[in-house]
């Protein structure tokens, strides 16, 4: 039976031949060994790219290049805030009373310490008034009594002299046997009674002169340790007059302009509580800077040192890349429509970024290179060759995340597959 006429005469012969068997088939040809060693090495690039690549999360952003610094100024106290002497757009200089803030407790203090200071005041004085005259009063009662004292010493020892012959002559009328024994011992008795008395007299006048001297010292004695306690109270009621002085009268370390008030009067503020935003006056291109507001709900998630990109409106970031920055300051809150204005001098822009509500201020530290036209870094080469003025809006990105690209995926198709 002949074979079927789809065969073809090749193939026919190849079957009849069987000692061709052993030679080599050629399966696959060359190019088609390149093309799959290109998808291998393609495979296993994406598969190191995924494990070891990185990939960044940015957040896009808008805003103003600023000149000079912004900073906030603060309650150096705590108290209410009884007044706030600037407004938006005011120039203030530094060591200007910008704030005042009750202090009750330091009141307190000073009234009690000059209250202390006028009794002690009014005792010195009375002492001066009156002391002198007691004392003087007393000095010429004590000398009266010394001078009966002594009068009366005096007329002891003459009756003391007169006994002293009695008790002579009384010895020899004993001898003769003129008087008896007793008369003799009775004149002596009177002798050691006025010797007795002329020694207590004596003893007297020695007090008298003692407490002469301890009047007059324990009056100045006095009078030294009440001035010195004034002198104490003076100096203390000066520190509180000077720390009362300080606490209320709340001064800016900074000149500047106002751009946004952060408190109201009336407000119970504490030691480092913000006041008011004031931008200094500086206005070179070496202390340019990029103020940035991103939506609230990105806010969070930006942190100070995390790397930016700024690009001025002006310059096409195609063609030149971005300049360098790093993130300076984050507010803590979100800024009102009167901050952003006060930076970004533009109704139209800060009312279209509004429209997201109130963003978060960011500000960016730009980095500087004095090899480039513009004296920034850039991620291009040298960058534009212009000039970049304060007051130019921007545009920024902010890196927030770096990881790998498996990091990526992985949440992908748990979110996919409903595998949380």
């Amino acid at each position: 039976m002949s074979a079927p006429g789809f065969f073809r005469k090749a193939a026919l012969e190849k079957l009849s031949t069987p000692e061709k068997l052993d030679q080599l088939i050629r399966i696959t040809s060359l190019s088609a060994w390149l093309v799959l060693s290109m998808v291998f090495i393609a495979i296993s690039g994406a598969l190191l790219w995924g494990f070891q690549g990185k990939v960044k999360t940015k957040i896009n952003a808008m805003g103003v290049l600023l000149g000079g610094e912004v900073y906030d100024v603060v309650s150096t106290s705590r108290g209410q805030l009884v007044k706030l002497h600037v407004e938006n757009g005011d120039i203030v200089t530094a060591g200007d009373v910008i704030a005042e803030v009750e202090q009750p407790e330091l009141m307190m203090q000073i009234e009690s310490v000059k209250s202390t200071l006028s009794e002690k005041e009014y005792e010195l004085a009375q002492m001066d008034a009156f002391g002198s005259e007691d004392s003087r009063i007393q000095e010429e009662l004590m000398e009266k009594q010394k001078s009966n004292i002594e009068s009366e010493i005096v007329a002891l020892n003459k009756n003391l002299e007169f006994l002293n012959q009695e008790l002579i002559v009384n010895k020899n009328l004993l001898e003769k046997g003129l008087i008896t024994k007793p008369q003799v011992i009775a004149t002596e008795r009177q002798i050691d009674d006025i010797k007795n008395n002329i020694q207590r007299l004596n003893a007297s006048v020695v007090q008298i002169n003692s407490q002469e001297l301890n009047n007059d010292f324990n009056l100045q004695s006095r009078k030294a340790l009440i001035r010195q306690r004034i002198t104490q109270d003076k100096l203390r009621l000066k520190q509180l007059e000077e720390q009362y002085e300080k606490n209320t009268n709340i001064t800016s370390p900074h000149t500047g302009e106002v751009i946004e008030l952060l408190t109201s009067s009336g407000i119970v503020v504490g030691a480092g509580s913000p006041l008011f935003k004031i931008k200094s006056n500086t206005t070179s291109e070496g202390n340019l800077r990029g103020v940035l507001y991103v939506p609230a709900q990105e806010g969070k998630k930006i942190t100070v040192g995390m790397q930016a990109l700024v690009v001025p409106s002006t310059v096409k970031p195609q063609e030149h890349g971005y300049i360098k920055a790093t993130v300076k300051r984050v507010s803590e809150f979100p800024v009102t429509q009167q901050g952003m204005m006060a930076s970004m001098q533009n109704d139209q822009l800060v009312n279209s970024m509004l429209r997201l509500g109130a963003p978060f201020e960011v500000v960016v530290e730009i980095e500087k290179n004095a090899d480039t036209p513009s004296g920034f870094s850039w991620t291009s080469a040298e960058g534009p060759d212009i000039s970049i003025n304060t007051g130019t809006s921007c545009m920024g990105k902010i890196t927030v995340k770096e990881e790998a690209p498996i990091a990526m995926i992985v949440p992908a198709f748990k979110e996919f597959f409903d595998l949380y």
